[in-house]
């Protein structure tokens, strides 16, 4: 009887796994494309990232002026053993920021290698004074071609998977790359205490500016991580930093070619030959 039964059951299985075969080879899905990118908490499970509508490039937090955003395109419908073409343009109901000064143009008509159900497009951004106080925003669409239609218009959240948006629906033939440099103080800059106008600086580094920030992040290859906690920024680190800062300043001002803050006065750090009050704009001797 056992016989029996472990023989029905081979045949039902063989059964099932040819009806599985067959409905795959019957398959005849819309051939399109559609935005498929992912991201999440360095720290989280990236096998439950979400499909974002949206890519956030911080460059407070990137060493350099620019960054290659990678954005994946994936594919429905049957494999093919031909290269196929899609077409990515800039959506400009959705974009503020500037080709050339955010964003390197990018060709519009891109390709789906043969045997793949996705390609990844490179979007080179760049770091640039008008995202300092607003964030910019490159949007990028998807058009049909003869060879790819718009798969999935309205995108919606898949059970179990994270996201940091709380809308679940949007459009997947669109995303938002949004770029901002947004830099305040960060936690381990070593200043004085006083640091408004008329204010002598004073402390390691001085009185905090972006100029400054910038010129530290230049020398050192370092990013607005690196001075948010004492793990990676330590005071050994700091020592370093305002040595070399110093050194390099005296140098430049030494050879008649000084390094100016905003309001004229030169850049101090502990070590330099002169005071710096903040405000009062240097004046070079006769």
């Amino acid at each position: 009887m056992k016989r029996i039964l472990y023989m029905l059951a081979f045949v039902w299985m063989g059964i099932g796994m040819t009806s599985c075969e067959k409905d795959l080879m019957d398959y005849e899905g819309e051939e399109g494309v559609y935005f498929y990118v992912q991201w999440g908490a360095a720290w989280g499970d990236t096998t439950v990232w979400a499909n974002q509508s949206y890519t956030p490039v911080e460059f407070v937090n990137i060493a350099g002026n620019t960054h290659e955003v990678k954005v994946r395109i994936m594919a429905t419908g049957r494999v093919k053993d031909y290269d196929r073409t899609f077409r990515l343009t800039v959506d400009k109901d959705t974009t503020t920021a500037v080709e050339g000064l955010n964003y390197e143009a990018f060709a519009e008509e891109q390709v789906l290698k043969a045997g793949m159900t996705y390609t990844d497009v490179t979007i080179e951004v760049k770091r640039n004074e008008n995202i300092q106080e607003e964030e910019r925003v490159l949007g990028l669409r998807l058009l049909p071609t003869s060879d790819l239609s718009i798969a999935i218009p309205e995108w919606k959240k898949i059970s179990g998977m994270w996201s940091s948006e709380g809308k679940q629906v949007f459009d997947a033939s669109v995303h938002k790359i949004i770029m901002s440099d947004f830099i305040v103080k960060p936690n381990r800059w070593i200043g004085g205490i006083y640091d408004q106008p008329g204010d002598t600086e004073s402390g390691r580094w001085g009185v905090f500016t972006v100029k400054k920030y910038r010129l530290i992040c230049d020398q050192f290859g370092l990013t607005y991580e690196d001075f948010q906690s004492e793990a990676t920024m330590p005071g050994a680190k700091q020592a370093v930093i305002q040595e070399h800062m110093a050194k390099y300043l005296q140098e430049l001002y030494d050879n008649k070619t000084p390094v100016l803050e905003d309001d004229g006065r030169l850049m101090w750090f502990m070590g330099v030959s002169w005071t710096s009050v903040v405000g009062v704009p240097w004046v070079p001797e006769q």
